[in-house]
């Protein structure tokens, strides 16, 4: 397998819902999907093997999504997106 990496925008007024306190949803979409998550800016990069990182844009933009619709992303959301 290798490693490709994707990039995609997270707007700043959802960044701190999405990640939540201490970054602990990404760190769970990290180590559930076995990717790196770096964040610069508005920009994150999701960097591992093709699938994973489908997946994971996948799932961010779900939380990207539930963050718009006006929704505080818990740990349970993050877990049923997963």
């Amino acid at each position: 397998m290798s490693v490709v990496q994707a990039v995609m925008e997270i707007p700043a007024a959802h960044q701190l819902n999405v990640f939540g306190q201490f970054d602990k949803n990404i760190k769970k979409v990290e180590r559930t999907l076995s990717v790196t998550l770096i964040m610069r800016g508005d920009q994150l990069k999701i960097i591992g093997n093709e699938s994973t990182v489908q997946q994971a844009q996948t799932i961010i933009e779900e939380l990207i999504g539930m963050s718009k619709r006006g929704n505080q992303i818990s740990e349970q959301n993050v877990d049923y997106v997963l």
